[in-house]
């Protein structure tokens, strides 16, 4: 499915400069942009203002998808760390609890055999 994807893209993206190539070669005319806050004219083919902007839409696009890919990767950041430091806790606490569980085992195996001491002593009197 990936390899389908990849290619599909590499065909589009194919697609696109083959336009570009033959919009470029059969488009000569000159044309003149007026640059509005400044007095001044730019006069270039048509071709090359097209391309121009393309190749700038395609910088620009670039720059704020790498600014989405850090911001998301400085999240991931965070909630990694998050996430070690409640794993860690949740092992510290599960530590507590199995050597809680441990001493109380202790405690009522100790019981149980007095208990289980003082049950003989009564039998044996009241025989």
């Amino acid at each position: 499915m990936r390899t389908l994807g990849r290619l599909l893209w590499l065909s589009i993206t194919l697609f696109l400069v083959m336009f570009a190539i033959v919009f470029a070669t059969s488009n000569k005319t000159l044309i003149t942009i007026y640059l509005w806050p400044f007095d001044s004219t730019l006069t270039s083919p048509v071709w090359l203002l097209i391309l121009s902007s393309f190749i700038i839409g395609g910088l620009l696009s670039a720059i704020l998808l790498w600014g989405q890919w850090l911001a998301i990767r400085a999240k991931l950041w965070r909630l990694e760390g998050r996430f070690n430091k409640l794993q860690a806790k949740t092992g510290k606490m599960t530590a507590e609890s199995a050597a809680q569980h441990e001493y109380g085992q202790q405690d009522y195996d100790q019981q149980g055999e007095s208990a289980a001491s003082n049950q003989l002593t009564a039998d044996r009197r009241l025989s």
